[in-house]
């Protein structure tokens, strides 16, 4: 595995969905799958159609599936979205 020295970006959207958590638990789950993707962006799955350059990571909040949107860079990662499935592409 390679050792991966990333800087992390965070978009607009990003920031101001990071900023509404107040769920203790959401805001760790969000933390620990960032800490993944940053330790191997490889991890996430690409997406399909017209958003191919961009990666997903499944995680879990209380039981309940959340996504990860981000994209890879050579030497950084942008942090696009995050949120369930449903609505978090728009």
């Amino acid at each position: 595995m390679r050792n991966w020295t990333l800087k992390i970006y965070e978009t607009a959207k990003f920031k101001r969905l990071r900023k509404k958590l107040r769920n203790e638990n959401e805001k760790e789950a969000l933390k620990r799958a960032i800490a993944e993707v940053a330790a191997d962006p490889r991890v996430g799955k690409p997406l399909k159609g017209g958003f191919k350059e961009l990666c997903r990571f499944p995680y879990n909040v209380a039981g309940q599936e959340r996504r990860l949107i981000y994209k890879a860079g050579k030497d950084c990662l942008y942090l696009l979205s995050f949120g369930p499935r449903e609505g978090i592409y728009k």
